[in-house]
């Protein structure tokens, strides 16, 4: 073979070689391989897990603040929170202030407030406020409408609600009384008697358009307004004995709507207008009565049911949840006179609570607007004035402080202004002719009249 065949032949046998050295190496073998890595470390463990923190608020009283509050914990940004809720909040582990805001005037926070707390990994911390509001007392607003004899008789005059500002109304030389406010506190009702006997007449609440409603030869007193301006309740003798009787607001449509041979007295309405409340000696073992009947006269209930020599003078309040009245249930035994007190029941009867405290007479309640206070009249300065006082008998403060008689208060939302002239009269009644009740009479059934008129 010549020596160039025997190099050719060799070259497959010693790329062969090469290979399975190549392969060999791959596999690991051979002294040139690199040594294995070491395996990573393990994570470190785990810290404590966040806590939590829980805020509650409970909020009780009355008038409460429904609109809920905010809360923010060390500065933080504000969050919303009900008036009666629970909040779950994560602000980290540590200490923290706990602040508790929009609360309103009324209310206030038992306690420390902010409050501090410490959260810590893995717990849960409690944070409690508790809120407790006060009835909000509205100010004394709108304009009280009374009977007065400063100017030598009685006339209508109206001062501001806190007794300020006084203005004649009626000026006219007879005796004027007994005023009652129209819903929309434009008019006044009122009793007159300038044409020889007492009637029923109304004036827009400058004191223009006076025009009389009643034309009877009898007593027609007590006017009192319905809800819906478009009647008015009254007392009148013209059957004989004083009942409960209704008419259009113009005058028309005048109805007994007591019917009863005996004394029916003083009708108040309902602010719904589907009762009326009023005083009676129907039932024989007793003298006055608080009664409620329906408006049309019908389902007559004794609802003050009480011993009493008198219980009269009802009034409502402005939500038709209650009746202020006059008693005389606590007059001291061996007492000279009997003790005209004020007291205040749930329109059903129940719950009846004396108010007032005096030894002379308090009579003639009458509710504000918005039912926080009650204006009545008292003797208690040796002088019959108005007072006022909160509805739980609370606060009393002599409104109108006059050497003169002031008596009988309506109260009235609205403002002091005119309103169109009141239309025409009805034609003439047939006058019934009836002995009037002397003052004597007067002060024996219901201790309310002012003394001289």
């Amino acid at each position: 073979m010549y020596e160039s065949e025997r190099f050719t032949a060799a070259i497959p046998v010693r790329l062969l070689a090469a290979c399975i050295l190549a392969i060999a190496a791959a596999c690991g073998g051979g002294s040139t391989a690199e040594p294995s890595q070491p395996p990573p470390p393990p994570p470190p463990p785990p810290g404590p897990s966040a806590g939590t923190m829980q805020v509650s608020i409970t909020t009780g009283g009355s008038d409460l603040d429904t609109d809920g509050y905010t809360i923010s914990v060390s500065g933080g940004a504000a969050q919303p929170i009900g008036a009666n809720a629970t909040v779950t909040l994560a602000p980290g582990n540590g200490n923290h202030s706990v602040l508790l805001n929009g609360i309103a005037a009324n209310c206030a926070v038992t306690g420390s407030n902010p409050r501090s707390a410490a959260v810590t990994g893995g717990s849960q911390t409690s944070v409690a406020f508790v809120v407790t509001c006060g009835a909000v007392v509205q100010s004394l607003t709108g304009r009280i409408a009374f009977e007065t004899k400063r100017t030598g008789n009685y006339e209508i005059f109206v001062m501001n609600a806190d007794g300020t500002n006084p203005v004649n109304l009626s000026n006219n030389p007879a005796l004027d009384f007994e005023p009652d406010w129209s819903p929309d506190g434009k008019k006044i009702a009122f009793v007159s008697r300038r044409d020889g006997n007492d009637e029923i007449y109304v004036m827009n609440a400058d004191g223009s358009g006076q025009t009389r409603l009643t034309f009877n030869g009898a007593e027609d007193t007590g006017p009192d307004w319905s809800p819906d301006g478009t009647k008015i309740l009254f007392e009148s003798e013209r059957d004989g004995n004083p009942e409960v009787y209704v008419m259009n607001a113009n005058g028309g449509g005048q109805a007994n709507l007591s019917k009863y041979p005996g004394y029916d007295d003083h009708p108040a309405w309902s602010p719904n207008g589907q009762k009326i409340a009023f005083a009676s000696d129907r039932i024989p073992s007793k003298s006055l009565e608080v009664f409620v009947m329906n408006a049309d006269g019908t389902g007559v209930t004794d609802i003050s049911n009480n011993n009493a020599w008198f219980d009269g003078r009802p009034a409502w309040s402005p939500d038709g949840s209650k009746i202020a009245f006059v008693s005389t249930r606590d007059t001291p035994a061996g007492a000279a006179d009997d003790n005209y007190e004020i007291y205040v029941m749930n329109a059903n009867g129940s719950n009846q609570m004396r108010l007032t405290n005096h030894a002379e007479l308090d009579s003639y309640p009458v509710f504000s607007p918005h039912g926080q206070y009650i204006a009545f009249r008292s003797d208690r300065t040796g002088n019959i004035e108005i007072f006022t006082m909160k509805a739980d008998g609370t606060s009393l403060v002599n409104r109108t402080n006059n050497a003169a008689t002031d008596c009988h208060p309506t109260w009235t939302a609205g403002a002091f202004v005119s309103a169109p002239a009141a239309p025409a009269p009805p034609p003439a009644l047939a006058a019934v002719v009836t002995t009037r009740r002397t003052e004597t009479a007067l002060r024996s059934f219901g201790g309310a009249a002012c003394t001289d008129r």
